[in-house]
């Protein structure tokens, strides 16, 4: 806490309340800060060397993003040396939060916003990037399947024996990186989580990890995200709807590839955290298999995997 005050005597603050925010999957700490005022967000980033690293990406992309016209969170302060970055309020409204009808009003802005990732990927500045600057070949398997298989697999569900579906996740990773692209702005965490309602507006957060690939990743995370629980045939409509009206739209294939992977990677960190002791995240853990089994049909090759999640997952 002292490092707290220390900013706030800094950045010449009179703060009347610090309040801390429960946190999600992240390992930094937010806070909400009242003055007499108004209020802002401090954000703690996690300890070590990352946390910092992290902390600079989230402010220099933060600034590139608002500069950019997409609608984030303006920063107040930052402290290099520290890591501690203050910023707008967005309040506690997340678009998880909205009834559906009141989500669905709002696709449409949403949707702009990932072609505004698309239209302004050119002039990103690659060295803001926090870990690697594109999506990849390797990312995918190692960070999407391998983690699927790893953490939800082995230690969510107890199956150690992966050899047999080792082949069917090879094809899949085969056939899906022929889609690669690597021309598009990505967030890669683009879920209703992470995307808050202030004054009837959208505002992106946690988007530190932007990196350069195919833009049907973020669209893909939005539509199968467990927090919203969309049905099969509602992710279909908004799937048309996307390609009916933006230029740059993936087709139903490149959608059904990374839609995938992105599911192996929301199994694997839902698995990971339920393992870390933050259990609520096994709540959308059905949701996700029953998303999962439904993109599998897409994919001939997937039957024994389909089979496997039959035999061992039932919700």
């Amino acid at each position: 806490m002292k490092e707290i005050i220390d900013f706030f005597v800094q950045e010449k603050i009179a703060y009347e309340e610090i309040i801390p925010l429960k946190g999600d999957g992240s390992a930094r700490k937010f806070f909400r800060v009242k003055t007499h005022v108004e209020s802002f967000v401090l954000i703690l980033p996690q300890e070590g060397h990352f946390g910092l690293k992290e902390a600079r990406s989230y402010v220099l992309i933060g600034n590139f993003l608002k500069k950019a016209g997409v609608p984030v969170p303006k920063i107040f302060a930052y402290h290099e040396e520290t890591g501690i970055i203050l910023v707008e309020d967005l309040g506690d409204i997340r678009f998880q939060d909205l009834p559906p009808y009141e989500r669905f009003e709002l696709f449409p802005e949403v949707f702009e916003v990932l072609k505004r990732f698309s239209e302004i990927s050119v002039c990103f500045p690659r060295t803001f990037v926090l870990e690697t600057l594109f999506y990849d070949e390797k990312l995918m398997w190692e960070r999407e399947a391998l983690y699927f298989l790893d953490f939800f697999v082995k230690k969510y569900l107890r199956q150690k024996d992966t050899a047999a579906l080792l082949p069917v996740f090879k094809m899949l990773w085969e056939r899906c990186c022929k889609k690669l692209r690597e021309d598009n702005l990505l967030h890669r965490d683009f879920q209703a989580r992470n995307i808050m309602v202030k004054g009837g507006r959208i505002f992106l957060i946690d988007f530190q990890g932007l990196r350069l690939g195919p833009g049907a990743y973020d669209l893909a995370s939005f539509l199968i995200d467990p927090y919203q629980g969309l049905s099969q045939g509602e992710r279909n409509y908004w799937l048309k709807y996307f390609q009916r009206n933006f230029s740059q739209a993936p087709s139903e294939e490149e959608f059904m590839c990374f839609a995938l992977f992105r599911n192996f990677q929301i199994l694997g960190a839902f698995a990971k955290l339920n393992l870390l002791g933050k259990t609520w995240f096994a709540t959308y853990i059905p949701h996700a298999v029953k998303t999962l089994k439904e993109l599998l049909a897409f994919f001939p090759e997937s039957k024994p995997l389909s089979e496997f999640l039959a035999k061992n997952f039932s919700s």
